[in-house]
């Protein structure tokens, strides 16, 4: 080895912290084969005996280009490159890592069409690493966790994540699916270092759900995970030799991982088996060792001859100028000036036409409330009081903890399923309090004949004499309730048998938290569509817009001190929005639990038809009542 040889792992403070705990295990590995090493940030130390690996196109993406290594810095660079071919991320590796002076590539698809493309690309083998390892074979601790998913979001993901709700409702599952957008630390959903090995080593599966249809093997997820005796359930892969799939992870499509990693848990001796197969394999037969000696012995050549880079012919370059000169000046067309202003024009005049609407049908609704109060005066009745229509058998000796709270209006074929699926809860101590805001359906019918069917359950009917509206109805149930917790249930809205108990562990974990609340599956006609509420609870999210749903178990004294929702009916559909915004106003917070634990349905003749028409109204009352979310948008 080159006396006096430094690699030097260039890291980004701005990029994906991801790929600097990568370069970090590399790093390791290059350290324990006996040369010296450094991480830093952004700007190479200028220093002639070092050689820098950095990963290209997470560096020149996040850098400043004041830090950017100098020519003579590139040529004693190794370009360390991490995305697969197809995707937009690999032709920025492939642009930027052809001005390096050596290619390595941990995908050996990328590396052959590297190659194709004349970068004379080295393949970096990944495999085990003791800087991962937080099991060591020891079979003793308990698992507690049956499935962990740690994969980023994007919609494809989240709609088979959607379809696995059905099969893994009885599981413990850690659910974590943070945003794609490049993440510069830890974050609850997305975990690093001390964190992300223990959690791997208290879980018994890892699902693992491929970003793009190609079938590429995520190898750097799955040999943390088989690092730390996590077993892989994974889309089908190519590139994953020497592992093999039914002996050393289990592999099948997308659709059918839950039923997968079900299987497995139901095994345990197969689990075990698999567990412990796969870690001796990459142990004996993939240390990651092997690939550090290489991009050592890669590093001393660059050490010896500074100048040897991997690039481009002249006239290839020369030409590929040419041709991005040729298609930007393609892309302006007078006629495209035009277009754009129309579409502009037209799109302002939607917004304005869709506000108008909104607010007609507003005042509509208003009008035909005012019209039914008086109705109801003239027959001699209170339009203000609230009704018992019915109790169930077991309503009067019931002690409740929780109370699910049912705003019920014109959900007649629904509510029988919302109501059967409160009933199906393994948590006992629960009531159930029906609204019915003036329906004109005949869902009262269906309240009663559920109290009929399901006598054991504690149940009470209320009834608003005329409609008014999600706000009041919400508050009029948590004043009725008798729990120490409520749950939000919409009619049409379902919940599966372990919510509500893994909803109140929560509350009762976290002592501090006003309200807990779990993923959704969204669902239209049955058919899963995507996941809601797969965030973590942050504040400064809120000015973004929504992402929490209603359905949430909240601590019902606090919810009555702060006031209870929203009756302005400016903020129709909006209610529970503005609920979390005062909730951070005043300091308090929520907890997501994450894990798949309720079923939204997706229907056109929703609130949110009318919601979603126009927020023109709802974001002014909001900026005025919560000025700092304001400042936040106006930021944004």
């Amino acid at each position: 080895m080159s006396d006096g040889l430094t690699l030097t792992f260039l890291g980004t403070s701005r990029g994906n912290a991801f790929m600097n705990e990568l370069l970090a295990a590399v790093a390791h590995e290059v350290e324990a084969a006996g040369v010296r090493t450094e991480i830093v940030v952004d700007a190479p130390p200028a220093d002639g005996s070092r050689v820098y690996v950095f990963v290209p196109h997470e560096y020149y993406a996040t850098v400043g280009k004041e830090l950017h290594p100098t020519r003579r810095q590139l040529a004693r660079t190794i370009a360390f490159c991490t995305e697969q071919p197809g995707t937009p991320w690999f032709e920025v590796s492939e642009s930027h890592a052809r001005s390096a002076g050596a290619v390595v590539d941990i995908s050996s698809d990328a590396v052959r069409e590297l190659r194709r493309r004349g970068v004379r690309a080295e393949h970096f083998r990944l495999g085990y690493t003791d800087y991962w390892d937080r099991w060591g074979r020891d079979e003793g601790p308990a698992r507690p966790v049956d499935v962990l998913h740690l994969g980023a979001v994007n919609e494809r993901r989240l709609e088979a994540l959607a379809g696995y709700a059905a099969t893994l409702w009885p599981r413990e599952a850690r659910i974590h699916v943070p945003p794609e957008a490049a993440k510069t630390r830890e974050r609850p959903d997305f975990l690093l270092g001390e964190r992300k090995w223990s959690c791997l080593a208290s879980a018994k599966t890892l699902l693992n759900l491929h970003r793009q249809p190609a079938p590429y093997f995520e190898w750097v997820r799955v040999l943390e995970a088989v690092a730390n005796g996590c077993v892989v359930v994974s889309e089908h892969s190519e590139d994953c030799t020497p592992l093999v799939p039914g002996e050393h992870f289990a592999s099948g499509s997308l659709e059918s991982l839950a039923l997968l990693a079900d299987g497995l848990l139901r095994d345990e001796e197969r689990l075990a088996a698999m567990r412990l197969a796969a870690y001796d394999l990459v142990r004996s037969e993939l240390p990651m060792r092997t690939a550090a000696e290489r991009l050592i012995a890669v590093a001393e050549k660059l050490d010896r001859s500074p100048g040897s880079r991997s690039r481009a012919p002249r006239r290839e370059r020369r030409l590929r100028h040419a041709a991005g000169e040729l298609a930007r000046r393609a892309t302006w067309d007078p006629r495209i000036g035009s277009v754009v202003h129309h579409q502009e024009a037209l799109r302002k005049w939607s917004l304005r036409a869709d506000a108008g609407l909104k607010r007609v049908v507003l005042a509509q609704i208003e009008l035909t409330r005012r019209l039914a109060a008086q109705e109801a005066t003239l027959r001699g009745e209170d339009p203000d009081v609230l009704r018992v229509v019915a109790r169930s058998r077991a309503y009067a000796g019931a002690r409740p903890r929780v109370s699910v709270l049912v705003p019920l209006y014109n959900h007649a074929h629904e509510v029988g399923a919302a109501l059967a699926s409160v009933a199906a809860s393994e948590l006992r101590d629960v009531e159930v309090v029906v609204l019915d805001d003036a329906s004109t359906d005949g869902g009262q019918e269906a309240v009663l004949g559920f109290f009929r069917d399901t006598p054991f359950v504690p149940g009470m009917l209320l009834a608003h004499p005329v409609n008014r509206g999600l706000g009041r109805t919400r508050n009029d149930l948590a004043e009725a309730a008798r729990g120490e917790y409520v749950f939000m249930l919409d009619a049409d809205n379902e919940l599966y048998p372990t919510a509500l108990g893994r909803l109140v562990a929560a509350l009762d974990d976290d002592p501090g938290a006003f309200f807990a609340y779990p993923m959704l599956e969204v669902h239209a006609d049955g058919e899963p569509e995507t996941l809601r509420s797969h965030l973590p609870w942050e504040p400064e999210l809120l000015h973004l817009g929504n992402y929490i749903d209603a359905m949430a178990l909240l601590r019902r004294g606090v919810l009555l001190e702060l006031g209870g929702y929203a009756e302005d009916l400016r903020l129709y559909g909006w209610e529970d929005y503005e609920l979390w915004c005062r909730a951070a106003e005043r300091g308090l917070r929520g907890v997501l639990v994450p894990q798949v634990l309720t079923r939204y349905r997706r229907a056109e003749h929703s609130m949110l038809a009318i919601t979603d028409l126009d927020s023109t109204d709802a974001e002014s009352v909001l900026r005025a009542r919560y000025p700092a979310l304001a400042r936040r948008r106006s930021a944004g």
